[in-house]
């Protein structure tokens, strides 16, 4: 095992995982892996969000973001990546 894991190693982690080559990550790869997959389901589930807004309770401010969900949703499927994301959950009969 390289010495760089162990001398930067956090002594909360045991020495299975130390033994497996596992370190501690930084808290801004949690957050950059995290904006990463909001982008993928916006991209590829629109219908998800446009979904998820429909269900918010009624008033002015959630009918606004219902409506632009809605435009997003039909972008997506007008240049395909919703499209395919749908035609996906279809063939393999995920809700």
């Amino acid at each position: 095992m390289p010495k760089a894991f162990i001398n930067n190693a956090d002594t909360t982690l045991g020495t299975q995982e130390l033994e497996q080559g596992m370190h501690p990550g930084r808290a801004a790869d949690v957050l950059r892996i995290a904006l990463i997959a909001l982008v993928l389901l916006l991209i590829f589930n629109a219908s998800g969000l446009a979904r998820w807004t429909q269900n918010l309770p009624s008033n002015a401010a959630t009918a606004a973001i219902a409506e632009a969900a809605s435009e997003w949703n039909d972008q997506m499927q007008n240049l395909g990546p919703a499209k395919l994301f749908d035609h996906l959950r279809e063939k393999f009969k995920i809700n």
